[in-house]
């Protein structure tokens, strides 16, 4: 995987490459996945980045701002920077919110391709 560091006002943190693929789950190793399986996934790891996002936000304001920025761009950026982390993050495997999506809905994914399989016959 691919890392660029990007300098945030309170530190660094890593940038991934978007165009990576999103591993949440052990069994994509060892067999295809299929498009609804994949989307399933993506849609995993979007929601806990989301997650993660909301988190940051709130703890970033429960800390309050010391230095007050004039600059109109400040809050944008900072939405980037956190938006940046939390994606990395997720896809790194994140907090397992997305793991435990996949593990609950995975099986009902599979049963209700089963049930359209046989349906169409």
């Amino acid at each position: 995987m691919t890392a660029t560091t990007i300098d945030l006002a309170h530190g660094s943190a890593p940038v991934f490459e978007q165009n990576q693929p999103v591993s949440l789950g052990k069994q994509a190793a060892n067999r295809a996945v299929s498009p609804q399986e994949q989307k399933l996934r993506k849609a995993a790891a979007e929601f806990e980045s989301i997650l993660l996002s909301s988190f940051w936000k709130s703890m970033k304001e429960s800390f309050g701002d010391s230095e007050e920025s004039s600059d109109p761009a400040h809050d944008t950026l900072d939405d980037w920077g956190i938006q940046a982390m939390t994606t990395a993050m997720g896809k790194a495997g994140g907090l397992g919110i997305g793991k435990l999506i996949l593990k609950h809905l995975e099986p009902a994914l599979a049963h209700a391709t089963a049930v359209k399989n046989e349906t169409t016959r």
